[in-house]
């Protein structure tokens, strides 16, 4: 970290300058709060949301204050991007806190004012969190070397503080005079000042407390679509009522409709919040949700089982940008493809290429509906969209190119090649299949695919095969005899293997009255990570091994003992690549966490979860740089 000490202020707003990619950051800030927008918008808080990136001249007047980076105070700046979120309800402050835990890595603890009962101040919640790794990547500069952290601020306020908190920002935190000295011979208007205060604080207590009545009123005068929107005070669809069978049931029986207005808030927010997508909030909805998890009243899940409030889902909005292009590989796939001397090559030649052109021309029929519906060499071009093939059965030459336009992002524009080669002079030759994805966005554009890979993939795989020295497959494979840990080490050490070689180790070993409970002998929870799901995900472009524990001895891994193995996670890369394995102990999985997980709410194994979705992670960047 660099010393700052003895430098003056333009000194290190020269730093400042030079380090930070402030056009970076500022797109980094927009997605930060584009993510939070999408979190509060799915749950239906009222909230306002404001962000900024700290300008040159405030950081600069910041660190040069000896408060960051020397000796006696080594603490870093953490506020560099800061996000204001005003709650229009004070009961929603513990709401929005969960919430953002349960989303970001926080740093800490969350600060608030300190006051006793004769006084009182505005109300603010700050929490920091660490900028999340996939957010990161588009800061493109290397890592500054000044004292400022790389995290962000949260601070939460109520609607009746916000206006406060400016005006105290700049009158009193921004005066260059001390709070005795501010209000020398104007202690009477301090006295008023604080009056001021308490009445906001009155105000944020009155307005909950206003609502809770109403909706009790609500519920012993029968009117439940009331009684639920003045108790939830969510934004939602009121126009539309909840439905007739709804309401006959709770007029019939009012000790159900009771337990409805018993349910507390942060309780269906959560239920919302595990939607898979921003859903359209209606009395139905949160009637199906709070039964679902808490009321479990049978008549009104067989009610919603044939009227599904979910089953209507809302389109995710469209976002407009035009700038300059940047480009990057979101997949890329060379490997050979599996040949069976049962099959003839010019059999799996043709079956292969009409997998191909069947996904190219259903993504580009509705713009070239005269695209044949077999593959032969073609080409066709309109403005945004070009689509060429060249296609010879004889010599096994299979060759697309199509580039288009993304709709639903304006200025982005897709390039895909794919490919297939074989020598029609050797038959026994499999053939070269290649693909790759490449991205052209905006650079300031708001988006954050880094991975794609081509649905068709699937079904070559399991009709032709994807081969690797050995072929791939959405299945995680069992280790646990001494012949299959001999053919596991052969591909480990193979010097022609492309892709990389996942080993989860066992930790836990099954009990042999258990043993005929699981697939193939096993529980996956004696594995650190479940190896079936994370093939799923990775196996077309990966291979995914689980190793037996009473073999994980045998493993050799250089540098490496068995005990740091046993329970551990291990990468092998291509021999080619000269890389060395890398080494997951069982103590880091354990530690693993999510720096953003947008669907926290929906599984409680949060540190498998995490590692899991780690490897995923790994591969994929590994994938697409190669």
């Amino acid at each position: 970290m660099m010393d700052i000490t003895n430098m003056s202020v333009d000194d290190i707003r020269e730093q400042v300058e030079q380090q930070i990619d402030f056009d970076r950051l500022e797109e980094l800030n927009a997605h930060l709060e584009k993510d939070i927008r999408g979190i509060l918008d799915s749950c239906g808080l009222y909230y306002r949301i404001f962000s900024r990136v700290k300008t040159k001249s405030s950081i600069s007047k910041k660190l040069y204050n000896g408060k960051y980076g020397t000796e006696e105070n080594p603490k870093k700046v953490q506020d560099l991007i800061g996000l204001r979120i005003v709650l229009y309800y004070s009961d929603d402050l513990s709401i929005g806190r969960e919430i953002m835990e349960k989303t970001f890595l926080r740093t800490g603890t969350w600060s608030r004012n300190d006051f006793n009962a004769a006084e009182f101040r505005a109300t603010k919640i700050n929490g920091v969190f660490r900028l999340p790794s996939d957010h990161f990547k588009l800061y493109t500069s290397e890592l500054w070397d000044l004292p400022i952290d790389t995290t962000f601020e949260i601070q939460f306020r109520t609607v009746f503080f916000e206006g406060w908190h400016e005006i105290e920002h700049d009158m009193r935190y921004k005066s260059l005079l001390p709070d005795d000295k501010f209000w020398e011979n104007s202690e009477d208007l301090s006295r008023i000042l604080h009056c001021i205060l308490a009445n906001l604080e009155l105000s944020d207590w009155s307005l909950v407390q206003l609502f809770e009545h109403l909706s009790y009123n609500h519920y012993q005068n029968g009117n439940w679509d009331l009684m639920l929107k003045s108790h939830f005070r969510l934004r939602m669809e009121d126009k539309e009522p909840l439905s007739p069978a709804i309401t006959a049931l709770f007029d019939q029986d009012r000790r159900l409709a009771k337990q409805f207005f018993k349910c507390e808030k942060i309780v269906l927010v959560r239920e919302l919040l595990k939607q898979d997508y921003i859903p359209k909030i209606t009395f139905d909805l949160i009637i199906r949700l709070l039964n679902e998890s808490v009321v479990h009243d049978d008549r009104i899940t067989a009610y919603y089982q044939e009227h599904d409030p979910l089953a209507v889902k809302t389109p995710a909005p469209v976002r407009q940008a035009l700038k300059p292009l940047d480009q990057s590989t979101l997949f890329h796939l060379e490997i050979p493809l599996l040949h069976k001397p049962v099959r003839e090559l010019k059999t799996e030649f043709n079956n292969a290429s009409h997998i191909i052109y069947r996904w190219i021309r259903y993504k580009l029929s509705y713009i070239f509906p005269d695209l044949p519906a077999e593959v032969e060499t073609l080409h066709r071009h309109l403005p945004g969209y070009d689509v060429k093939c060249i296609w010879d059965a004889e010599q096994y030459i299979m060759e697309a190119e199509f580039s288009y336009i993304d709709d639903k992002m304006p200025g982005t524009l897709w390039h895909i090649t794919a490919s297939l080669h074989g020598d029609s002079t050797k038959d026994k030759e499999p053939l070269m299949f290649r693909h790759r994805t490449t991205l052209h966005t905006p650079t300031t554009a708001l988006h954050r695919e880094t991975f794609s890979k081509p649905s068709y993939l699937s079904e070559l795989s399991s009709k032709i095969g994807l081969m690797d020295q050995e072929r791939l497959g959405t299945q995680g494979r069992f280790v646990n005899t001494p012949e299959g840990f001999e053919a596991l080490e052969h591909l480990l050490h193979d010097p022609q293997r492309r892709l990389p070689v996942i080993v989860i180790t066992q930790h836990e070993a099954v009990s042999p009255e258990n043993i005929n409970d699981y697939r193939e002998g096993y529980d996956m929870n004696t594995f650190p990570v479940n190896g079936t799901r994370l093939a799923k995900v990775i196996g077309l472009y990966s291979h995914v091994y689980m190793l037996d524990q009473k073999l994980t001895k045998n493993l050799s891994v250089e540098g490496q003992n068995a005990k740091v193995i046993h329970g551990g996670i291990l990468i092998f890369w291509p021999v080619s690549s000269h890389r060395e394995t890398t080494v997951y102990t069982s103590r880091m999985i354990r530690e693993a966490h999510f720096d953003y997980n947008r669907f926290a709410y929906h599984e409680q194994n949060f540190n498998e979860k995490a590692f899991r979705s780690k490897l995923a992670q790994i591969i994929k960047d590994d994938h697409v740089t190669h």
